[in-house]
Order: structure tokens, then sequence, then C-alpha cells
């Protein structure tokens, strides 16, 4: 099973998300339910000891395929609230505690 992360691209001026661009596929172990995978998916797309995007540390992951990169070298940011992950055809915001189906 994959699941795309999706991180929102804000209005810098106004800060309403504009749209969604894929920026990784994360490959979730078999047998969990679907709030198990996108927690997986969640925490492998994080910056906590180091850069899950440019594999660097502890939050680098074979799981995680990268699908975007910054023209400055630097790492992308960590998923966060109101980011969204596709899995199996449904969509799922980021909430502040756990995560909500959108249509």
């Amino acid at each position: 099973m994959k699941i795309t992360v999706l991180h929102a691209i804000r209005n810098e001026i106004s800060g309403d998300i504009r749209a969604y661009k894929p920026v990784a596929e994360v490959n979730v172990p078999d047998g969990h339910n679907t709030t198990d995978w996108l927690e997986y998916a969640f925490r492998w797309t994080n910056n906590v000891m180091g850069s899950w995007s440019n594999k660097i540390g502890e939050d680098a992951n074979d799981d995680v395929t990268v699908l975007d990169h910054r023209a400055d070298g630097l790492g992308l940011r960590s998923t966060s609230m109101f980011d969204r992950m596709e899995v199996d055809g449904k969509m799922y915001e980021v909430s502040m505690v756990g995560f909500k189906e959108v249509a």
C-alpha cells in the first residue's frame, strides 16, 4: 500500500491554501489499518532528527520516495495541519489531532 503525501501551498499574503503539491509516496507496512498507515506516513515525512526529504539522520526511511525537491538543496518542511494524504483513493487531511476524511 502506498500513501501520497500532499503539502498545502499557501498564498504568501493571505495564508489561504491555493493548492496541494505531492511531495512523497510512502510504502506502508501490511497488516495495519488506515489510521496506522496515516500515522506512519506522517511520522516519516517529519523532520525530527534530521531531514526526511534529504535522507539525513534518523529521519531517513527507505519506505519514503521523495517526489519534490527545493532548488536551494535544503530539505522539505515537515507534514503538518491542513496537509493531505491520499490512501486507496480516499483523501485525508491532517487535523490538530489525527486525520479527517475529506470529499
